[in-house]
Protein backbone atom coordinates (compact mmCIF):
# COMPACT_ATOMS: atom_id res chain seq x y z
CA UNK A 1 0.00 0.00 0.00
CA UNK A 2 1.34 3.80 -1.17
CA UNK A 3 1.54 6.12 1.93
CA UNK A 4 -1.51 8.34 2.65
CA UNK A 5 -1.48 11.58 1.16
CA UNK A 6 -3.41 14.54 3.20
CA UNK A 7 -4.65 17.56 1.42
CA UNK A 8 -6.11 20.82 3.45
CA UNK A 9 -5.31 23.72 1.53
CA UNK A 10 -8.10 24.06 -1.65
CA UNK A 11 -6.99 26.39 -4.21
CA UNK A 12 -10.16 26.42 -5.60
CA UNK A 13 -11.57 28.51 -2.88
CA UNK A 14 -8.71 30.78 -2.82
CA UNK A 15 -11.27 34.53 -2.60
CA UNK A 16 -8.48 35.23 -5.85
CA UNK A 17 -9.45 32.48 -7.27
CA UNK A 18 -11.82 32.94 -11.04
CA UNK A 19 -13.76 29.63 -11.86
CA UNK A 20 -15.24 29.52 -15.89
CA UNK A 21 -16.27 26.87 -18.12
CA UNK A 22 -16.70 26.35 -21.83
CA UNK A 23 -20.34 25.11 -21.60
CA UNK A 24 -23.01 24.95 -18.59
CA UNK A 25 -26.65 23.87 -18.36
CA UNK A 26 -29.07 26.15 -17.18
CA UNK A 27 -27.93 27.38 -13.54
CA UNK A 28 -25.75 24.43 -12.86
CA UNK A 29 -22.77 26.75 -12.97
CA UNK A 30 -19.07 25.97 -12.89
CA UNK A 31 -19.15 27.99 -9.24
CA UNK A 32 -20.16 25.60 -7.67
CA UNK A 33 -17.48 22.99 -7.87
CA UNK A 34 -16.07 25.78 -4.89
CA UNK A 35 -19.34 24.87 -2.72
CA UNK A 36 -18.22 22.34 -0.29
CA UNK A 37 -22.13 20.68 -0.65
CA UNK A 38 -21.15 18.08 -2.90
CA UNK A 39 -24.94 18.30 -4.47
CA UNK A 40 -24.38 21.98 -5.73
CA UNK A 41 -22.50 20.88 -8.76
CA UNK A 42 -21.42 22.06 -12.17
CA UNK A 43 -23.52 20.10 -15.38
CA UNK A 44 -22.09 20.48 -18.68
CA UNK A 45 -23.70 18.57 -22.00
CA UNK A 46 -21.28 19.00 -23.65
CA UNK A 47 -19.24 15.48 -23.07
CA UNK A 48 -15.77 17.23 -24.48
CA UNK A 49 -16.45 20.61 -22.04
CA UNK A 50 -13.58 22.02 -19.70
CA UNK A 51 -13.23 24.03 -16.84
CA UNK A 52 -10.74 26.29 -15.24
CA UNK A 53 -9.01 27.62 -12.48
CA UNK A 54 -7.31 30.67 -12.35
CA UNK A 55 -5.60 30.65 -8.86
CA UNK A 56 -4.35 34.65 -9.75
CA UNK A 57 -1.01 33.49 -8.95
CA UNK A 58 1.15 30.89 -9.36
CA UNK A 59 0.73 28.08 -6.67
CA UNK A 60 2.25 24.71 -5.98
CA UNK A 61 -0.68 21.65 -6.95
CA UNK A 62 0.38 18.19 -5.95
CA UNK A 63 -3.40 16.40 -5.39
CA UNK A 64 -6.04 16.65 -8.01
CA UNK A 65 -9.21 15.63 -6.98
CA UNK A 66 -12.91 16.29 -8.83
CA UNK A 67 -15.77 14.74 -6.70
CA UNK A 68 -18.91 13.57 -8.57
CA UNK A 69 -22.09 13.51 -6.64
CA UNK A 70 -23.36 9.64 -6.44
CA UNK A 71 -26.15 10.51 -8.02
CA UNK A 72 -24.51 10.90 -11.26
CA UNK A 73 -24.15 7.58 -13.70
CA UNK A 74 -20.67 5.35 -12.25
CA UNK A 75 -18.70 4.22 -13.67
CA UNK A 76 -18.29 7.15 -16.35
CA UNK A 77 -16.25 6.35 -19.27
CA UNK A 78 -14.09 7.97 -20.69
CA UNK A 79 -10.91 10.39 -19.75
CA UNK A 80 -9.96 13.80 -18.55
CA UNK A 81 -6.59 15.93 -19.47
CA UNK A 82 -5.42 18.28 -16.65
CA UNK A 83 -3.74 21.19 -18.58
CA UNK A 84 -1.32 23.50 -15.82
CA UNK A 85 -0.05 27.05 -17.69
CA UNK A 86 2.45 29.30 -15.69
CA UNK A 87 1.28 33.51 -15.17
CA UNK A 88 1.80 34.95 -18.20
CA UNK A 89 1.10 31.90 -20.18
CA UNK A 90 -1.44 30.97 -22.85
CA UNK A 91 -5.05 29.08 -20.00
CA UNK A 92 -4.81 25.69 -21.29
CA UNK A 93 -1.70 25.17 -23.32
CA UNK A 94 -0.36 22.66 -20.75
CA UNK A 95 3.11 24.78 -21.18
CA UNK A 96 3.79 24.09 -17.35
CA UNK A 97 2.36 20.62 -17.42
CA UNK A 98 0.03 18.33 -19.30
CA UNK A 99 -1.43 14.78 -17.50
CA UNK A 100 -2.27 13.54 -21.11
CA UNK A 101 -5.70 12.01 -21.17
CA UNK A 102 -5.99 9.69 -18.00
CA UNK A 103 -9.08 7.60 -17.24
CA UNK A 104 -11.68 9.22 -15.40
CA UNK A 105 -11.46 5.79 -13.27
CA UNK A 106 -14.47 6.33 -10.92
CA UNK A 107 -15.65 3.39 -9.10
CA UNK A 108 -19.71 2.49 -9.07
CA UNK A 109 -21.08 4.20 -5.91
CA UNK A 110 -17.94 6.16 -4.77
CA UNK A 111 -17.39 8.96 -7.38
CA UNK A 112 -13.85 9.85 -6.56
CA UNK A 113 -11.35 11.10 -9.73
CA UNK A 114 -7.96 11.83 -8.25
CA UNK A 115 -4.79 12.66 -10.13
CA UNK A 116 -1.35 12.92 -8.73
CA UNK A 117 1.21 14.74 -10.37
CA UNK A 118 4.52 12.99 -11.19
CA UNK A 119 5.82 15.86 -9.44
CA UNK A 120 4.14 19.35 -7.64
CA UNK A 121 3.53 21.47 -10.43
CA UNK A 122 4.17 25.68 -9.79
CA UNK A 123 0.94 26.84 -12.08
CA UNK A 124 -1.94 30.09 -12.46
CA UNK A 125 -4.14 28.01 -14.69
CA UNK A 126 -5.92 24.76 -14.25
CA UNK A 127 -7.81 23.32 -17.01
CA UNK A 128 -9.41 20.24 -16.37
CA UNK A 129 -11.20 18.79 -20.11
CA UNK A 130 -13.38 15.78 -20.64
CA UNK A 131 -13.58 13.25 -22.91
CA UNK A 132 -17.05 11.30 -22.10
CA UNK A 133 -19.30 9.51 -23.56
CA UNK A 134 -22.43 6.94 -22.68
CA UNK A 135 -23.96 9.94 -20.77
CA UNK A 136 -26.49 13.53 -21.83
CA UNK A 137 -24.71 15.26 -19.46
CA UNK A 138 -21.55 15.46 -16.90
CA UNK A 139 -21.79 16.98 -13.16
CA UNK A 140 -18.88 17.91 -11.14
CA UNK A 141 -19.48 18.25 -7.25
CA UNK A 142 -15.96 19.65 -5.86
CA UNK A 143 -13.31 20.47 -7.68
CA UNK A 144 -9.73 20.41 -5.90
CA UNK A 145 -6.49 21.45 -6.33
CA UNK A 146 -4.10 21.38 -3.12
CA UNK A 147 -0.70 20.23 -2.18
CA UNK A 148 0.33 17.23 -1.05
CA UNK A 149 1.49 16.23 2.44
CA UNK A 150 2.75 12.43 3.47
CA UNK A 151 3.71 11.57 6.64
CA UNK A 152 7.34 10.31 7.64
CA UNK A 153 6.05 7.20 8.68
CA UNK A 154 2.38 5.16 7.06
CA UNK A 155 -1.00 5.46 8.95
CA UNK A 156 -0.56 2.67 11.65
CA UNK A 157 -2.83 -0.35 11.63
CA UNK A 158 -5.83 -0.59 13.21
CA UNK A 159 -7.62 2.05 10.85
CA UNK A 160 -11.03 2.07 9.99
CA UNK A 161 -13.84 2.31 7.50
CA UNK A 162 -17.68 2.97 7.90
CA UNK A 163 -20.34 3.57 5.71
CA UNK A 164 -22.43 5.77 7.81
CA UNK A 165 -25.98 5.22 7.45
CA UNK A 166 -28.09 8.56 8.04
CA UNK A 167 -31.46 6.99 7.19
CA UNK A 168 -34.31 6.65 10.24
CA UNK A 169 -36.05 3.29 10.80
CA UNK A 170 -39.68 3.87 12.73
CA UNK A 171 -41.56 0.66 14.40
CA UNK A 172 -45.02 0.63 14.28
CA UNK A 173 -46.55 0.32 17.84
CA UNK A 174 -49.06 -1.81 17.18
CA UNK A 175 -47.70 -4.37 14.37
CA UNK A 176 -44.23 -4.17 15.09
CA UNK A 177 -43.66 -3.36 11.52
CA UNK A 178 -40.28 -1.16 10.49
CA UNK A 179 -40.53 1.44 7.76
CA UNK A 180 -37.43 2.78 6.64
CA UNK A 181 -36.81 6.40 5.54
CA UNK A 182 -33.94 6.17 3.40
CA UNK A 183 -31.49 8.71 3.63
CA UNK A 184 -27.82 9.12 1.96
CA UNK A 185 -24.90 6.77 3.43
CA UNK A 186 -21.66 8.54 4.42
CA UNK A 187 -18.42 7.45 4.31
CA UNK A 188 -16.89 7.74 7.42
CA UNK A 189 -12.29 7.04 8.02
CA UNK A 190 -10.80 7.11 10.78
CA UNK A 191 -7.40 6.46 11.32
CA UNK A 192 -3.70 7.34 13.47
CA UNK A 193 -0.57 8.70 12.81
CA UNK A 194 1.48 7.24 15.51
CA UNK A 195 4.67 7.94 14.24
CA UNK A 196 5.15 11.48 13.89
CA UNK A 197 8.06 13.13 13.55
CA UNK A 198 9.31 16.76 14.89
CA UNK A 199 8.56 18.35 11.16
CA UNK A 200 5.45 16.04 10.73
CA UNK A 201 3.71 17.27 13.96
CA UNK A 202 4.54 20.89 13.26
CA UNK A 203 2.82 19.87 9.76
CA UNK A 204 -0.32 18.38 11.33
CA UNK A 205 -0.93 21.42 14.07
CA UNK A 206 -0.76 23.56 11.32
CA UNK A 207 -3.27 21.47 9.30
CA UNK A 208 -5.72 21.81 12.89
CA UNK A 209 -5.04 25.50 12.57
CA UNK A 210 -6.29 25.55 9.32
CA UNK A 211 -8.97 22.93 9.04
CA UNK A 212 -10.82 22.42 11.99
CA UNK A 213 -14.01 21.23 11.81
CA UNK A 214 -15.35 23.65 9.54
CA UNK A 215 -12.75 23.25 6.64
CA UNK A 216 -12.78 20.29 4.33
CA UNK A 217 -9.93 18.40 3.55
CA UNK A 218 -8.89 15.01 1.26
CA UNK A 219 -7.28 12.19 2.71
CA UNK A 220 -6.14 9.13 0.22
CA UNK A 221 -5.55 6.73 2.54
CA UNK A 222 -4.12 4.18 -0.67
CA UNK A 223 -3.07 6.63 -3.52
CA UNK A 224 -2.27 3.71 -5.86
CA UNK A 225 -6.40 2.89 -5.56
CA UNK A 226 -7.74 6.55 -5.28
CA UNK A 227 -11.07 5.56 -6.78
CA UNK A 228 -12.20 4.08 -3.31
CA UNK A 229 -9.79 4.62 -1.22
CA UNK A 230 -10.53 8.70 -1.17
CA UNK A 231 -12.22 10.51 0.76
CA UNK A 232 -13.09 14.47 0.85
CA UNK A 233 -14.64 15.51 4.41
CA UNK A 234 -14.35 17.77 7.24
CA UNK A 235 -12.91 16.25 10.58
CA UNK A 236 -15.67 14.80 13.30
CA UNK A 237 -14.16 16.68 16.05
CA UNK A 238 -10.57 18.27 17.67
CA UNK A 239 -8.10 15.70 18.97
CA UNK A 240 -4.61 16.66 20.72
CA UNK A 241 -1.19 15.81 19.21
CA UNK A 242 0.40 13.58 21.92
CA UNK A 243 4.03 13.14 22.69
CA UNK A 244 4.40 9.68 23.06
CA UNK A 245 8.02 9.76 23.55
CA UNK A 246 11.22 11.54 22.30
CA UNK A 247 10.56 12.19 19.44
CA UNK A 248 7.52 10.65 18.72
CA UNK A 249 4.28 12.33 18.65
CA UNK A 250 0.78 10.69 17.40
CA UNK A 251 -2.79 12.00 16.10
CA UNK A 252 -6.27 10.32 15.76
CA UNK A 253 -8.31 11.05 12.83
CA UNK A 254 -11.95 10.83 12.28
CA UNK A 255 -13.01 12.10 8.50
CA UNK A 256 -16.40 11.94 7.68
CA UNK A 257 -17.25 12.43 4.09
CA UNK A 258 -19.26 15.48 2.70
CA UNK A 259 -22.49 14.80 0.60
Amino acid sequence: MAKAILSWLNHVDRPATVLTASQQAGSLSISNVADPIIGRRWRTTDLAAWGQADFGADLSVGVLLLRFPRDTAFPLAGAVTHAFDADGGTPGAGAAFSSGPVAIGTADGYGYHVYLPPAPVVARYWRWTFAVSGVAFVDVGRAWAGEAWTPAINISYGWGDEWQDLSRVSESARSGAEFADEIARRRVLSFGLDSLTDADRQAVREMQRIVGISKQMVFLRDPSAPAAESILGRMAGSTPILHQSLPIFSKAFVIRESL
